[in-house]
């Protein structure tokens, strides 16, 4: 029995590890109001590795009843490092817009404008977290203390002569 519960063990620390690097793409969604304009909403989509430190791709859609209404645009290109830099004119609309990770902390904040001729919108939020890194660290300690419960019961046998 006691050799099948250490199988056990291990087959359990090997899967907690495997889903720690399966997990490494952290896609992170999001809706605010757009200041400035009545009526209008910002909906953004970003995805982020964690494992090459790169934005890898970000949306933006602007919904409502103002002249920002049903404009959309996606940047697929890569990014490196904590931050993500958007500035565009196209067609007369210049869409500014700025991802910040906190690596101390894991969260985001995200804010941008848009403007066209003298109208101009305004956001700013903070990003939702996914909840992902507790979800690990919980894994993570819930088999070190299994390691050790397994440890103390092993000490506390007697010894056979």
């Amino acid at each position: 029995m006691k050799s099948y519960l250490k199988f056990v063990v291990l087959i359990c620390m090997i899967a907690f590890s495997m889903s720690a690097f399966a997990g490494s793409v952290s896609n992170s969604a999001y809706n605010t109001n757009l200041n400035g304009v009545s009526s209008t909403t910002v909906n953004a989509k970003f995805s982020y590795d964690t494992s090459s430190d790169t934005f890898t791709s970000a949306s933006l859609s602007f919904l409502g009843n103002s002249i920002f209404g049903g404009i959309s645009g996606n940047d697929t290109t890569p990014q490196s490092g904590n931050t993500f830099l958007l500035k565009e004119t196209i067609d007369g609309y210049t869409v500014s817009y700025t991802i910040v990770l906190n690596p101390l902390t894991g969260n985001y904040t995200a804010d941008g404008s848009i403007s066209y001729g003298g109208t101009t919108g305004t956001f700013f939020t903070q990003v939702p977290e996914g909840g992902t890194q507790l979800v690990y660290l919980a894994a993570s300690g819930l088999v070190l203390l299994g390691g050790i419960l397994l440890a103390g019961q092993q000490r506390r046998r007697l010894g056979e002569n």
